[in-house]
């Protein structure tokens, strides 16, 4: 299991590098780097167990509405051990002023839960979200992500968060 983990975050760190090169070949300058917390949640057989998560994420856009980014979130505890997921997605966003837009995100996860049941699988993110843009570094972000099922529990992140551009 650790061999598929680390495999993948290999191919990650691929994909990301090749889509670093393929924006710089169109001229995107747009990164970012993105904070948040808010509530993890696992949900198991009609059970419901929340707790605080965090995440961290560089993106980059690779036109008006489309771009990626690479990330990592940690769940918080879930039974005798805890949840994190390492993903690469594509974003896709759309402004609905010049301050705010509204995204969404898909891509591969590698979920991976640690404790006495520990189990790494790659499932499917998907996410959505909105952004306000205070000036031309900041932004307020608000967003839902959701991890895939693994082990027959499904991991979820409400959060809020800063991004900064540059």
């Amino acid at each position: 299991m650790k061999k598929l983990f680390v495999v993948a975050m290999i191919g990650a760190a691929s994909a990301a590098s090749l889509m670093s090169a393929a924006s710089m070949a169109a001229d995107a300058t747009d990164s970012y780097v993105s904070v948040s917390v808010g509530e993890g949640r696992y949900k198991f057989e009609g059970d419901r167990e929340t707790n605080t998560g965090f995440g961290l994420a560089y993106g980059q856009a690779l036109s008006e509405i489309a771009g990626y980014e690479v990330g990592y979130a940690t769940l918080g505890d879930y039974g005798d051990g805890r949840g994190h997921g390492l993903y690469l997605a594509g974003v896709a966003r759309f402004p609905v002023s010049n301050e705010v837009s509204i995204y969404g995100k898909i891509g591969p996860t590698v979920n991976y839960f640690s404790g006495d049941d520990s189990e790494t699988r790659v499932r499917l993110l998907a996410g959505a979200g909105v952004s306000y843009q205070f000036d031309k570094h900041w932004a307020a972000i608000l967003e839902y992500t959701h991890f895939g099922k693994t082990l027959g529990v499904t991991p979820t992140l409400w959060s809020v968060g800063a991004r900064y551009h540059f």
